[in-house]
């Protein structure tokens, strides 16, 4: 049975497992900005298999008005089993009257409609001066880490 809780939150390693191996893009092999996105986000949702890490949201809320799910990772064996809905969800408890946004990898864009989310076009966005590699360069470079997931 997947377990759901808001702490404590996972070590570093087994999020960048987790996130080799879904895959999410993200700076896995700089710990030190990897730490410091957690460290701000004021939302952290994980999802347990006993002891093995396999989902994870990450993002900000005012718990009043607004939030912003900024990381949704469901490791591959756990994919369609409802650990993404069910962390979205527990996103939800934090408040009734948050509207919450994301952005979607281009891997889960349409993933999000069969939950009821809406697509916007109201958003806008400045890209990082840091473009993401590839889905095929991520994997490669942490096929390794993947493997620990």
């Amino acid at each position: 049975m997947i377990r759901f809780q808001h702490d404590p939150r996972p070590a570093l390693d087994a999020i960048a497992a987790l996130y080799a191996a879904s895959p999410l893009r993200r700076p896995i092999g700089d710990p030190a900005r990897l730490g410091a996105m957690f460290d701000h986000a004021n939302v952290v949702i994980s999802a347990w298999d006993g002891e093995r890490l396999v989902g994870l949201a990450r993002g900000w809320t005012d718990h009043a008005f607004d939030g912003y799910i900024c990381d949704l990772a469901v490791h591959p064996a756990y994919q369609g089993r409802g650990v993404g809905r069910g962390l979205l969800e527990e996103a939800r408890t934090l408040g009734p009257g948050i509207q919450w946004v994301l952005s979607a990898s281009p891997l889960a864009r349409d993933y999000y409609a069969h939950l009821g989310w809406e697509p916007i076009t109201t958003g806008w966005k400045l890209q990082r001066e840091d473009p993401l590699p590839s889905y095929e360069a991520f994997r490669a470079e942490f096929a390794h880490l993947a493997e620990k997931a």
